[in-house]
């Protein structure tokens, strides 16, 4: 008797919606820390030590401001880490590695990426993992999009960087994103036309 063939990696969409939230996200954060700084200009331009009352709402504003634009950013984060998730588990589990680590599920993906200080390299390491990983599926389904590594590698070594973190590296991730779905879709395309395959060589 023959032994059935493993059943084929079930695909999901990419997670679109929560990038394009992302990207909208970041955009609005970039325009609220640029009026902090205009907020924050117009403090020290008005600072008295001896009266705050002078510069005391100019610099309400600027607070304000500022924490709107972290706050932004902190719900743009949240939709890149679910995109991320989304797009690691589109990886075979044998293929969803992170330098010595094997089999990274989907829980250690979130959990790893919101610890202080070990998020950075993390991060770092799923991208790699993610690029490699869809190299490697290029082998079994050909594809003919590029996987942006040196793109992915980029978004988050310019995130370690103040001030970048928020003007560039948000965009950069997006491009990123959107070149990494163009992977999943013609993936995704790939395995309904195999299954198409099978199916009609069943039917004969």
């Amino acid at each position: 008797m023959h032994e059935a063939a493993p059943a084929p990696h079930a695909l999901r969409p990419p997670a679109r919606r929560a990038r394009q939230l992302a990207l909208a996200l970041s955009a609005i954060a970039v325009g609220f820390s640029l009026v902090f700084g205009v907020y924050l200009r117009r403090t020290l331009a008005l600072y008295d030590p001896h009266d705050y009352d002078r510069y005391a709402m100019p610099l309400m504003f600027a607070l304000v401001f500022l924490l709107g634009a972290l706050v932004f950013r902190i719900f743009a984060a949240i939709c890149e880490l679910y995109w991320l998730e989304r797009t690691w588990s589109n990886l075979p589990v044998e293929l969803r590695t992170v330098g010595p680590v094997e089999k990274v599920s989907s829980a250690m993906v979130i959990g790893f990426s919101v610890v202080p200080g070990l998020s950075y390299v993390w991060k770092l390491g799923l991208v790699h993992g993610i690029t490699d990983g869809f190299e490697q599926v290029r082998t079994r389904f050909p594809f003919r999009a590029p996987v942006p590594r040196r793109l992915g590698l980029a978004a988050v070594i310019v995130g370690w960087v103040p001030g970048l973190n928020v003007y560039l590296a948000p965009f950069l991730w997006e491009m990123f994103a959107t070149r990494t779905d163009r992977v999943v879709a013609e993936l995704l395309a790939a395995h309904a036309a195999h299954g198409s395959q099978e199916a009609s060589s069943t039917a004969r």
